[in-house]
């Protein structure tokens, strides 16, 4: 299995891929702070057949996926309004 590591480190080694950590670590908050790294792609459907296997294989772990790249493209705005 992977080591674990800081969230930060999984954002700088996995550059622009989506990505599905397994908890290890947390902040007083319960904000995850390390993780394994279970599956990466580039393409969200990449890590889904390795998410599932894990799961399956470790149904108590604490599993989550996101994405290291930008979240709003190059040349888009983002407004946000309140109601």
């Amino acid at each position: 299995m992977n080591e674990p590591l800081a969230i930060r480190e999984i954002f700088e080694r996995y550059p622009d891929q989506w990505v599905c950590v397994e908890e290890t670590e947390w902040d007083s908050i319960g904000q995850p702070l390390a993780g394994r790294v279970i599956a990466h792609g580039p393409d969200r459907d990449d890590i889904t057949g390795g998410a599932d296997q894990f799961r399956a294989a470790h149904p108590r772990s604490i599993l989550f996926h996101f994405y290291t790249g930008p979240l709003v493209p190059e040349g888009v705005e983002v407004i946000l309004a309140a109601q």
